[in-house]
């Protein structure tokens, strides 16, 4: 058993005109200390099985596990970050957003003030904590969502989608930025996105997910790469290449 094991894992969501399969029999094992990206096409369930393992929602069937322990609610040991930013508090400067966990932990002032002030240094924000988020660029209210994550100290860091509303540029100066932060701090990270390219570059594994509804691992890609990765080396277009056979399966019928 991994660090992180979903087994069997499914979701059925309950509406108003009846119900729908958003998850079906989905099984995966985490090491500690990998960065796995898992990828699909919209509507494949990849973001229902990241709120499960945040212990946002309950899996209908199946047990999620996080170092052998089952998962049966949202806790401290799992970081989330999302797309959007408006999870970040426009009344807090930015160094009090980063640490406002630590604040309900009761840690005392000068300790959150030390804790907050190196993680922004991490994330390359430098001088920038007087700031509120209204102040800020996108991709600088991106990594205050992650240096606030990476403040509480989790077991594992959950990214949903952390870049997708970037432009290219800034995606690709996060995508690196990410890199480092994840060789530094050495955390398990579950990254969904639904971009080959990010998936590559970001990954020691990919997870490819069949089609939506009742969406299920298709296959698991390594990518054995040294970081940072050359995306036009030949080893680069192996990977990206296989990965896109596998999802243009997906798009053009395949289940």
């Amino acid at each position: 058993m991994g660090f992180v094991a979903l087994e069997g894992v499914g979701k059925v969501f309950q509406g108003r005109t009846g119900s729908w399969e958003a998850v079906r029999d989905f099984t995966i094992s985490l090491e500690e200390g990998e960065f796995f990206c898992l990828l699909g096409t919209s509507g494949c369930g990849k973001t229902t099985v990241l709120n499960m393992l945040a212990g946002f929602e309950a899996p209908t069937s199946g047990r999620i596990l996080l170092d052998g322990k089952p998962v049966t609610g949202p806790g401290a040991d799992r970081g989330v970050v999302f797309q959007g930013h408006d999870s970040l508090y426009d009344w807090l400067t930015a160094l009090d957003n980063i640490g406002f966990g630590l604040r309900l932990r009761g840690l005392p002032r000068s300790e959150r003030r030390a804790t907050a002030e190196r993680f922004l240094k991490m994330v390359g924000l430098t001088g920038q904590g007087a700031k509120h988020p209204s102040e800020l660029s996108g991709g600088m209210k991106q990594r205050i969502q992650i240096a606030r994550a990476l403040a509480n100290d989790p077991r594992i860091l959950l990214m949903d989608e952390p870049f997708g509303a970037l432009d290219a540029m800034t995606r690709a100066v996060l995508q690196a930025e990410l890199s480092r932060i994840w060789a530094e701090t050495k955390k398990t990270v579950l990254f969904i996105t639904h971009d080959i390219e990010e998936a590559c570059a970001l990954a020691t594994r990919v997870g490819v997910m069949k089609r939506g509804p009742g969406g299920t691992l298709k296959a698991v890609v390594p990518v054995d790469l040294p970081f940072p990765r050359e995306r036009t080396s030949d080893g680069f277009m192996r990977v990206f290449r296989e990965v896109h056979a596998l999802i243009h399966e997906e798009i053009h019928g395949g289940h």
